[in-house]
This record gives structure tokens, C-alpha cells and sequence, in this order.
């Protein structure tokens, strides 16, 4: 008997297509291609040779910002590389502008933020107020959006999100318990487990930002109940988003505007601190907190129970089971209390602040950040024991922590947009961009400020806050500068909006955090995104047209706006036409 062996097929890899090969290598292409590509720029302004340099070096760093050729951080680094090979800096003046004051106010408001994540008093304050809202789903909603808000005005809205969405979860769980009145696994939902990978990197992008269940959420929910999940998830992204704009220092983009406007207008004053800016902002944020909760309310919880006791008994359950007001708790409390005092005393606009008791611009809201994070690594975490042996005594604060969950990459990517800044206001290539942009004076005032604010939005949803933040800024300052409008009054919104990314999951953090959870659809954050994305901008519009101006008084053009060469050239103007009328 003759066995007759088939041939063996052996299956050879398939090739990757061109195209394949192309999208995986097309970091290291644009890395390379760029400067190639960009090279016409050099030669686009041939009466200043420093403009087509300048723009040749914001070109590659918009390019590398936008797709994250290399991380954000090391982008924010090529000023202090082609600006002195290009001629148009010196490597020290460079240097000088990566640290300014406005950095150093980050800094200390950030040791603080990790002084509180360290107790976890953030934690007990989240659970304290959601203990208070009535049980309804969509009261429910508002107080994680309220508490979302006010935490991420404080520490990082990544922070925030990751500290937020397993409470969230809980109480989803408990919804559903209450909707179908029996034993519920809490193990189907799963606690999400969320580790705040991005405290190196507030503002990055793309990454993996916790491990979830891997069962489909979706599987074990009704129609409604998943709709109502997808409300209480957005929400959380949502106040972590708008809530950052409340203070100056609750997102980065904030002080980006206010270095802005001392690199680009030395002689600035603006009036602009602490406490001026939560006095415009904090009615913006609670304005726009109203109208998209209003949003969510409208898309996901049109049917939505009408609650039962048992919600509000499980929050108050995981409050009681927090241990007792620590001695940590306590002194972090008060130092952020000092801290919050000093900032509205330095220089209150009813009576003279303690900021008038020193030399005359020494002493701004930078020095008080940064006595009470030098405090908190001399305060021990527990209640000292003076006759106790131990030699090491662990304090509010430490080094480890401090390393561990500081954003470093953040103040060099603040750092970055100074330094671009620098060179497009040395370079004059922003005087040339507000030239070019004077096409736009065809239009209305508020119109060219909606435009300005609807493609920072555009722009913030594609890549982070703070670039959109450092490159969109300074453009619009010499807009208005051009059109002889206060520059405040495009320079604010440009700074908010570039916080309102709400529309896609890459866009920020928070956004990618609660899409991780999988129960949600790139299509559910489109939706309340955009209504979101539209009610934010116009809130901002109107409060820029109504209590900003009143409050800056940005109806009047500023003479700091001008550079002291062109207010000797004004007023040389007038002195001759003032001559002129007198010998007539």
C-alpha cells in the first residue's frame, strides 16, 4: 500500500504594505522630514532674515508638539537649540526664560497639590460633599461635577479624574442596585483601578491610564442604566476640565497667559493675581458647570430613576470608613488655608494688601507658593514626640514623593512657550503675524474674539492645552495690538477655551481616563462635546464682552501695550501735528 504524501504548503509572512510600513515609521519621519520640508520658511521673508528664522524654528515645534514626534517636554527644549544656532538668541538669554517667576508659582502650587494627594485629604473632601446631595441620579451628577471642579482647581485635572472615577463607579453600581431592587455583584462593574501615570505629565497624551475590569461593562446594563453611567462618567471629565480655570494655577494654560503678558508687554499692569482672577473665573466656571450639567442631564438621564436612599447610605458608608482626621489632614489643611490668605491679602483691590508692607513689586504670589511648600518638608506627618528615639521623622513632604508625583515635564513644557515666545517678540515675527492677521479687521470685534476662541477649541482637542496655550497666545496679542484693542481681551479667552477639550478621548487626561472604563463611545463624547465644546465658548464670549470688561476695564486700549520706541514715535507724532494746528 502506497502512501502518497501531499506536498506541504509553507505560508510565507505576508509583506506589510507600503502605507503600513510608512504610518509605523511616521514619527521617526516626521522627525527627520520636518526641518527638510520647512526649509522654504527661510527664505518667505527676505527683508529680516531673524522673522523666516524665527518662524522656521516655531514651525518644527508646533509640527513636533502637534504629533508627538518626541514627548512635549523635549520639544519645549529646541529653543534653547536653534535659537542661538540660528542667531536670533543668545544661549543664556535663552536659559533665563525656562524659570521665570510664573514657573516658580506652578512649582509651589504643585508641592502643595502633592502634599494633599500624600494625606489623601482630597479623597475625604469628595466624599464629604457627595454625602450631602440628595440621592436623585441627577443631583448625583451635579455634586461630582461641583466636587470634581473645585479638587481640579487645586491639583491636576489627571489627578482628579483618577481620584473620581472609582467613586464614580460605586456609584453606578448602586444605581443599578436601586433601579432593579436586588442583590447586585459589585464585581461585575469592578472598582477601577487607576494609577495616576500622568503625574509626571499632566498634559500627555495617548498613554495607557489604568487597568479596568475586562469584562464589557455594557453587557450587564440596561439601555438606561448604561445611559446613565455615560452621564455620570462625562460628567467627572467635564468638571475636572472646566474647574482647572477657576484659579491661576489650577491649569497650565493659565500661566502660560500671564507670562505671556509679561514677555510680550514688559510694562504691563494688568491687575491681574490671585484674587482678581478667581473673581472673573469663578462665575465663568459655575456658569458653564450649570449649562453642561443641564446637557448631561437632557442626554442621559431623561429616563433616569428617581433614586432611592440607599445611594446616598453607600457614600456615607465609605465616608465612615475612612479613618479618623489624621494629623496630617490637619496641618495640610491649614497650610493651604495660609496659603489661599496670603494670596487674597497680598494685594486685595478694596484696602492695601501686606505686598505694599515690602519694595515695590519684590514680593508677588510666587513668594507666599513657595514659603508654604518650603514649610510643608519641615512638618512632620505625625504628632511630634519630643522624648521619642527615632531619628528619622517623616514629614508632609517629601523628596521621594515630590519626585514621584511632581509633572516635571509640565514646567519644562511652560518653560518651552516662554522661550518660543521670547524669539517671536525678538524676532518680530509676531508684529509680521498680527500684520497678516489684519484681514480679520472686516469683521465685528466680538466676531474675530469667537474666531479666535473656536479654533484654540479646535486646536486644544488635538494636542495639549499648554501648546495650544504657548503658540495661540502670543498670535492674538498682536492681533489686538494691530486692531488697537486691549490685548486682554483676546489674550483671556484664547487661554480659557484652550481648557475646553471635551469632544475627543485623546483630547486630555480626564477624557481618556473615563473613556478607559469601557462605557463609553467615541461617538457619546462627540455629542455632549460639542453642545458642551458650543455653551462653553458662547459663556465665555459673553462674560469677556460684560464682567471682564468691566473688571480689567478692556474697553480702553492700554498705553503699555505699546513698546517704548512707539510711544516715543506717537507722541512725537502728536507733538507735530499739535504744532502744526498752532502755526495755522
Amino acid at each position: 500500500m502506497s502512501l502518497i504524501k501531499s506536498p506541504i504548503r509553507y505560508h510565507q509572512p505576508r509583506k506589510p504594505s507600503t502605507l503600513s510600513v510608512i504610518w509605523r515609521m511616521r514619527t521617526h519621519l516626521a522627525f527627520t522630514l520636518t526641518p527638510i520640508i520647512l526649509l522654504p520658511i527661510l527664505f518667505s521673508f527676505p527683508q529680516s532674515q531673524d522673522e523666516a528664522r524665527c518662524g522656521y524654528c516655531v514651525g518644527i515645534m508646533a509640527v513636533y508638539w502637534v504629533m508627538e514626534v518626541i514627548p512635549l517636554a523635549v520639544t519645549a527644549l529646541l529653543p534653547m537649540v536653534l535659537y542661538p544656532l540660528l542667531g536670533l538668541m543668545a544661549s543664556n538669554d535663552v536659559a533665563q526664560m525656562y524659570l521665570p517667576d510664573i514657573s516658580f508659582l506652578f512649582i509651589g502650587g504643585l508641592m502643595v497639590a502633592v502634599a494633599v494627594q500624600k494625606c489623601k485629604l482630597h479623597n475625604r473632601v469628595a466624599l464629604f460633599v457627595l454625602t450631602i446631595v440628595p440621592p436623585q441620579p441627577c443631583w448625583i451628577m451635579l455634586g461630582f461635577m461641583l466636587v470634581t471642579a473645585f479638587l481640579s482647581m487645586w491639583i491636576s485635572n489627571t489627578a482628579t479624574a483618577a481620584l473620581m472615577v472609582p467613586i464614580a463607579n460605586s456609584v453606578i453600581i448602586e444605581l443599578v442596585k436601586s433601579n432593579r431592587r436586588n442583590q447586585f455583584s459589585d464585581s461585575l462593574l469592578g472598582e477601577a483601578v487607576v494609577e495616576d501615570r500622568h503625574n509626571e505629565n499632566s498634559d500627555g497624551r495617548r498613554k495607557s491610564l489604568g487597568t479596568f475590569s475586562t469584562r464589557d461593562p455594557t453587557e450587564i446594563l440596561s439601555k438606561d442604566e448604561h445611559q446613565m453611567a455615560k452621564g455620570l462618567l462625562i460628567s467627572v471629565a467635564f468638571g475636572a476640565n472646566i474647574g482647572g480655570t477657576g484659579t491661576i494655577t489650577g491649569t497650565p494654560s493659565n500661566l502660560v497667559l500671564l507670562g505671556q503678558i509679561k514677555e510680550i508687554f514688559p510694562l504691563a499692569d494688568t491687575d491681574i493675581n490671585f484674587i482678581s482672577w478667581m473673581v472673573f473665573a469663578l462665575p465663568l466656571v459655575t456658569a458653564c458647570l450649570f449649562m453642561t450639567w443641564l446637557t448631561l442631564v437632557l442626554i442621559f438621564f431623561r429616563k433616569a430613576s428617581k433614586g432611592h436612599q440607599t445611594i446616598k447610605d453607600k457614600l456615607k458608608q465609605k465616608y465612615d470608613e475612612l479613618p479618623s482626621l489624621s494629623f496630617a489632614e490637619i496641618c495640610v489643611s491649614i497650610c493651604f488655608l495660609i496659603l489661599l490668605t496670603l494670596w487674597i491679602t497680598r494685594d486685595p483691590y478694596v484696602v492695601p494688601g501686606f505686598g505694599t508692607l515690602f519694595k515695590t513689586g519684590y514680593v508677588t504670589d510666587t513668594t507666599s507658593a513657595m514659603l508654604i511648600a518650603i514649610i510643608l518638608f519641615a512638618v512632620p506627618i505625625q504628632k511630634p514626640d519630643f522624648f521619642g528615639k527615632s531619628e528619622n521623622v517623616e514629614t508632609l513632604l517629601d523628596w521621594k514623593t515630590m519626585q514621584a508625583k511632581f509633572p516635571w515635564s509640565v514646567v519644562l513644557l511652560l518653560g518651552g512657550g516662554f522661550a518660543m515666545a521670547a524669539g517671536v517678540k525678538e524676532s518680530n515675527l509676531s508684529y509680521r503675524v498680527g500684520e497678516m492677521m489684519q484681514l480679520l479687521q472686516m469683521f465685528p470685534v466680538n466676531v474675530i474674539m469667537a474666531i479666535c476662541i473656536f479654533i484654540t477649541i479646535f486646536l486644544t482637542n488635538i494636542c495639549s492645552n499648554t501648546v495650544t496655550a504657548s503658540i495661540f497666545i502670543p498670535i492674538v496679542a498682536e492681533l489686538a495690538k494691530s486692531l488697537e484693542i486691549h490685548p486682554l481681551y483676546f489674550m483671556i479667552p484664547t487661554a480659557l477655551s484652550s481648557s475646553m477639550a471635551f469632544t475627543l478621548p485623546v483630547a486630555t487626561p480626564p477624557n481618556a481616563i473615563i473613556f478607559a472604563s469601557g462605557l463609553l463611545h467615541v461617538k457619546d463624547m462627540l455629542l455632549a462635546g460639542t453642545l458642551a465644546t458650543i455653551e462653553c465658548g458662547l459663556l465665555a464670549i459673553l462674560f469677556m464682552m460684560t464682567w471682564a470688561t468691566y473688571l480689567f476695564e478692556l474697553d480702553k486700549f492700554p498705553l503699555w501695550a505699546y513698546t517704548p520706541a512707539e510711544l516715543v514715535y506717537r507722541n512725537h507724532t502728536l507733538f507735530d501735528l499739535l504744532t502744526n494746528a498752532t502755526a495755522k
